[in-house]
């Protein structure tokens, strides 16, 4: 059993780091740290371990483990890497000199035609050519013009195309592996191939450092993407609804596209590794969440569940960071166009987790499962919960909080339910796309067995 003495080193109390933003995340807990410890404290005041259920970002975990063992989980391998970086850092020499060993010149000499035209057509002579911006925004995808799905192209583009295309003759199919699936469609081609490069340097080193280095790759990516609210949801428009390009476009493609991706990942490292360790104990598992209650020990005490209830928050808004930390050159989900089928227009990884939690069909019966399984447990469980309003627009919930309650009660003897008070989760940058929710934005339905 862990007990408060476990947070002493040296006759000292370690003092907790203050938690970060790892990536830009909808419904990031970052906000309400404090209130989730407080109650975690006061049902568990010998502060035995907590699974933090669904880690998303590691924000949870991150600020517990401090005092407790975390056993961290999530079926999404970002999150097993972000998670892995912030509960087991590493600090030494290797860490500090890595972004040394990046060699980004060769990149360049690959992908050049396409950089060059990137690069003129944004932050050059044709900058103001809103139609080429466009038509270059619209068939900027390297895969597809590997493919043979790139039909509209300008002349130039096309002509850019084949000389890269050329170019990677003397390369094997599996490599540059976010230049060819992410370039020109999430990020610049320059920054795409500066990924590739520090990708290539992460594989060649120990397979201890990966998963730091490669958090903070992930870190940059986010930072760097160049889309509505930093999501990987949808590749921006370039055009409004009648078809005319956006006036601000090559101001926005400026601002994301021309972001110092070395700078931010040197910057990112220095912030994972310069995490306090504190626990050695501390697990982090890329398993479903049943799998993962079933293989709890009996020290961990309380079972924090996040899981997603709505549509917004199943891994189409993630595919990008996942195929970076996967690296597995996956195969593209299609969509049928006037009877065609073509490669989806956000790329999108075929085989993608979605959560029963966010299906309505499946969400019921997945969380009467949760309660279930940690009832049988003997395990507390704090719930999370944002409420809506359906008046406002808001995004409804597959499961409401009335049936959540209900389904606890078969398991549970006890049902409470803690507002969090004001809060509102981070949003899509668009204004049009803010929609409103209650004061109480949040809340923790805690389900525990009488003593």
């Amino acid at each position: 059993m862990i007990t408060q003495q476990s947070i002493f080193f040296d006759s000292e109390v370690v003092k907790p780091l203050p938690s970060f933003r790892t990536i830009h995340y909808l419904g990031s807990k970052l906000r309400i740290l404090d209130f989730i410890k407080e109650v975690v404290d006061e049902l568990d005041p010998e502060r035995n371990g907590v699974c933090d259920l669904f880690s998303g970002t590691g924000s949870v975990s991150q600020h517990l483990s401090h005092e407790r063992k975390i056993v961290s989980v999530d079926i999404q391998r970002y999150s097993h890497v972000i998670c892995s970086a912030l509960l087991n850092p590493i600090s030494d020499e290797f860490i500090t000199t890595f972004p040394n060993r990046i060699n980004k010149v060769k990149y360049f000499e690959i992908f050049s035609p396409l950089i060059h035209f990137e690069k003129n057509i944004i932050n050059g002579a044709k900058g103001l050519d809103l139609e080429l911006v466009c038509n270059f925004l619209e068939n900027s995808s390297l895969i597809s013009a590997i493919l043979n799905e790139v039909n509209g192209a300008s002349l130039e583009l096309k002509k850019a195309f084949a000389e890269t295309i050329y170019n990677l003759n003397d390369f094997d199919e599996k490599s540059f592996l976010a230049t060819k699936y992410l370039g020109g469609v999430y990020f610049s081609y320059e920054q795409a191939t500066i990924l590739d490069a520090i990708l290539f340097e992460i594989n060649k080193s120990e397979k201890k450092y990966h998963n730091i280095l490669l958090a903070a790759l992930l870190s940059t990516a986010s930072d760097i993407v160049n889309t509505v609210g930093k999501q990987f949801a949808q590749p921006i428009r370039p055009r409004n609804k009648n078809g005319l390009p956006k006036r601000d476009i090559v101001k926005q493609l400026r601002k994301d596209r021309n972001l110092d991706v070395i700078g931010l990942y040197k910057n990112w490292l220095t912030k994972y590794s310069r995490q306090e360790a504190t626990f050695n104990n501390h697990k982090v598992w890329n398993v479903d969440y049943k799998e993962a209650l079933l293989a709890l020990a009996d020290d961990v005490k309380i079972i924090y569940a996040d899981p997603p209830y709505t549509r917004d928050h199943y891994s189409r808004f993630y595919h990008g960071l996942e195929t970076l930390s996967l690296m597995d050159y996956p195969e593209i989900s299609k969509t049928k166009i006037g009877g065609t089928e073509h490669l989806s227009r956000g790329l999108y990884r075929m085989e993608r987790e979605q959560s029963d939690f966010c299906i309505r069909s499946k969400a019921s019966k997945a969380f009467e499962e949760l309660f279930r399984l940690v009832s049988e447990r003997d395990k507390i469980l704090i719930l999370s919960y944002s409420p809506y309003d359906k008046s406002k627009g808001a995004h409804p919930r597959v499961v409401e909080i009335e049936l959540l309650k209900e389904l606890g009660k078969k398991y549970f003897h006890s049902i409470e339910v803690r507002s969090i008070g004001k809060f509102s989760h981070s949003k899509l940058n668009r204004t049009d796309l803010h929609l409103d929710a209650e004061e109480a934005a949040e809340v923790l339905i805690i389900c525990k067995n009488l003593e």
